[in-house]
């Protein structure tokens, strides 16, 4: 499998678990965010994209 596709089935595998996280969560009455942003160099979730962009810039720079 190529390295293209293997990041796509991990990004949709991901997605599918986040949205159904978000489901169970709104079942139960838990809030939950709405966006979450996962480094794909290191699988970190950040729940803000100022936090994301500032882990990029200091964790992995260009």
């Amino acid at each position: 499998m190529s390295t293209t596709v293997r990041r796509a089935w991990r990004r949709m595998r991901r997605a599918y678990l986040h949205a159904c996280a978000r489901d169970d969560a709104a079942g139960r009455g838990v809030q939950v965010p709405s966006g979450v942003w996962v480094c794909d160099r290191c699988e970190e979730a950040l729940l803000e994209l100022a936090s994301f962009r500032e882990h990029l810039r200091l964790v992995h720079p260009i």
